[in-house]
C-alpha cells in the first residue's frame, strides 16, 4: 500500500513538472500530421487549333488524410483565380487548372510566338472540407515545367 501511494505521488509530481509538460507539448506538436500534402505540381503549355490560342495546364497531385472529402474551388496565381477540377483516387487528389491567353492580333513587326508566359513560381489552392463553409488555403510553393510531348510525330495545329 505504501509503495502504491509513493508511485502515485511520484507520478503526480512528474506530471506537474515543467519538463514533463514541455515534452508532452512537443509530442503533441509532432503528432499533428499534415492533412494535405503536395506530391507534385506541374505546368504544361498547350497550343490550340487556332493560331495564337494557347495557355497553361496546372496539375497538382495531393495526398489526403482528411476524414471528410475536400472540395477544391480555385487556384490563385499572380492575383488571378483559376477554376479547377479535381479527381479523387486512393486518397490522392489530382487537381487541374487550365488557363487561356487572350488571342492577340499579331503585330506586323513581332515575331510569331512572342506571347510567351513566364513559368509559374507559386500558387494558392482554395478548398473546403466536407460540408464546412470555411475556405482553407494550400500553398503550392513551386510548379515544375513539363514539356508537352506530341505522339506519333504529330505537329501542333497552327
Amino acid at each position: 500500500m505504501f509503495l502504491k501511494a509513493l508511485i502515485t505521488t511520484a507520478t503526480m509530481f512528474l506530471s506537474c513538472s515543467p519538463v514533463a509538460n514541455e515534452s508532452a507539448v512537443v509530442n503533441q506538436k509532432t503528432a499533428v500530421v499534415q492533412k494535405l500534402s503536395v506530391l507534385s505540381a506541374t505546368e504544361t503549355d498547350w497550343i490550340g487549333g487556332v493560331q495564337g490560342v494557347r495557355g497553361k495546364i496546372y496539375t497538382i497531385r495531393i495526398k489526403s488524410t482528411l476524414k471528410q472529402k475536400a472540395t477544391f474551388s480555385a487556384l490563385e496565381m499572380n492575383g488571378e483565380k483559376i477554376p479547377v477540377t479535381a479527381l479523387l483516387k486512393n486518397n490522392i487528389y489530382t487537381v487541374t487548372a487550365r488557363t487561356t491567353n487572350p488571342n492577340p492580333q499579331p503585330d506586323a513587326g513581332s515575331a510569331p510566338g512572342s506571347t510567351e508566359i513566364s513559368p509559374a513560381k507559386s500558387g494558392v489552392l482554395s478548398y473546403t472540407e466536407g460540408t464546412s463553409k470555411t475556405v482553407k488555403k494550400l500553398v503550392i510553393s513551386k510548379f515544375t515545367p513539363v514539356e508537352n510531348v506530341l505522339k506519333n510525330g504529330d505537329e501542333p495545329v497552327q
